[in-house]
């Protein structure tokens, strides 16, 4: 049997390979418009334009999203980000991402990955060229990986991230990737409509009964590492205790100096988990 990450991941121009491209995505990008406040600028935007007399076609062609490709005032939208709005999705994104879910939240975090929708965040704010701080691209170079995005996806975030020609602050960023309305227009062989006449492209989030093959940060032990140094941030790495075999300080990480460890073993034993995030701490 063909899974359906074989099926997505078959060809280069997959058609629900990249971001932006599926329901899943269009579902994401239209909860952050939301709480970045998109919709009621919207609202007061064609509230404006009714007033001076525009028509119903004029008043169609106002749309605010934080997705650069599709917003009809882009430089608007960077500059709202840019006021301090993107610092509060990125903290809030950040901080759900990295707690530890409940077993309530399990579902949940399963059809919407946390990791996921930090990363698709990331990506909206380079389409419009909006100011990311160091600290928001330094995770998502660490995390990019582990939300579950699809294969083209993967390789679009990790171009924006690392070059060449990557993303640069206040430069809008072109994914090179089609939107869902696009996406739905492109002529497809193997996407026939269904009896009503529509073609399905909604596509969940990877993990619990629609696994992907992606994996998601239920599995990455990248995402375990960053929630329990989030979590207990003063306890060895490894074992967990907050003190030395004589009740002495922890030893820390010379390199980064944001990792405790009782003993020199427990180090080691961590280095596998440990070398996929320590950096200079110059570098932060």
């Amino acid at each position: 049997m063909v899974s359906l990450y074989e099926k997505l991941s078959s060809s280069s121009d997959s058609p629900l390979s990249g971001l932006f491209q599926s329901d899943h995505d269009f579902d994401i990008i239209s909860e952050l418009s939301h709480d970045a406040g998109l919709n009621q600028m919207e609202e007061e935007a064609r509230a404006l334009a009714k007033a001076a007399g525009k028509d119903d076609k004029e008043l169609d062609q106002i749309y605010y999203t934080i997705d650069g490709k599709c917003c009809s005032d882009p430089i608007l939208v960077r500059k709202h980000l840019d006021s301090g709005v993107l610092d509060y999705l990125i903290a809030e994104r950040e901080a759900k991402m990295l707690a530890m879910p409940t077993k309530e939240q399990e579902l949940e975090y399963h059809l919407q990955d946390p990791c996921y929708v930090y990363v698709l965040l990331g990506a909206c704010a380079m389409t419009l060229g909006c100011q990311l701080p160091a600290s928001f691209v330094s995770l998502l170079k660490k995390v990019y990986t582990e939300g579950g995005l699809m294969p083209d996806a993967l390789k679009q975030m990790k171009k924006a991230l690392y070059g060449p020609n990557g993303y640069k602050n206040g430069d809008p960023y072109d994914f090179h990737s089609k939107n869902l309305v696009e996406t739905a227009n492109a002529d497809s062989d193997d996407r026939k409509p269904n009896g009503f006449g529509f073609i399905g492209m909604n596509v969940l989030s990877p993990g619990g009964l629609f696994n992907t093959g992606m994996g998601n940060s239920f599995t990455s032990a990248i995402i375990k590492e960053l929630r329990k140094k989030q979590q207990k941030p003063d306890a060895c790495a490894t074992c967990g205790v907050s003190a030395g075999p004589d009740g002495e300080k922890l030893l820390m990480c010379a390199k980064c100096k944001d990792r405790k460890y009782c003993s020199v073993k427990c180090q080691k034993d961590h280095w596998s988990i440990h070398k996929k995030l320590c950096e200079p701490a110059c570098y932060k």
